[in-house]
């Protein structure tokens, strides 16, 4: 008779859990703490994104066969983008700001078009969500728009920091709730 094992989540350490929260909580603590450090650090961070991105697009015009009209132009983007990078870096605060000012553009878009979805949709019981989502999104939008700098400490402080206090909430209590139970499913195949 040959043994099969089956591999459930209970399988995994309960203590590997505990420990991810228990550091994902003090990480968000020194976030919400921080949050001006964290905002300059998450922009400096996507600047260096941006000129890698940059990078391989200068890399990838220069390789483009000559006469193509595309190359032309992923070199004048890879050059923008090394320009956006590189001023991301030394000024973070603005590059912060112009950030939050997309972000919130996006939110005011994505508003009104739940909004208007809300008062198309006649079938939907519980449109009257759908709307106050909508007005939410307009309020914060509007609120990043006029306070981008406050908008980037929110955005990048704050909110990431208790993104990262509730998950390591979260997966302590995962951990606890593994820790007593262990299961191995053992199952017989016959010849």
């Amino acid at each position: 008779m040959n043994e099969t094992y089956e591999v459930t989540i209970s399988d995994v350490k309960w203590g590997g859990f505990v420990f991810l929260g228990v550091l994902s909580l003090l990480f968000g603590i020194l976030v919400m703490l921080f949050p001006t450090i964290t905002a300059t650090v998450l922009v400096i961070l996507f600047s260096l994104l941006v000129i890698l991105l940059a990078f391989m697009a200068i890399v990838m015009a220069l390789m483009t066969p000559v006469g193509k009209t595309r190359s032309s132009l992923l070199l004048l983007a890879g050059v923008l983008g090394f320009i956006v990078g590189v001023a991301g870096i030394v000024y973070p605060v603005v590059f912060g700001a112009i950030l939050v000012e997309i972000i919130a553009v996006v939110l005011f878009v994505i508003g009104l078009m739940t909004i208007s979805f809300a008062v198309s949709e006649k079938t939907f019981q519980h449109r009257w969500l759908l709307a106050l989502d909508g007005v939410l999104a307009i309020i914060f939008a509007l609120l990043f728009m006029v306070y981008p700098l406050i908008g980037a400490l929110i955005l990048f402080g704050y909110l990431v920091g208790a993104f990262f206090v509730i998950y390591g909430l979260i997966a302590i209590v995962i951990g606890f709730a593994l820790r007593g139970k262990k299961e191995v499913v053992v199952t017989g195949t016959g010849y």
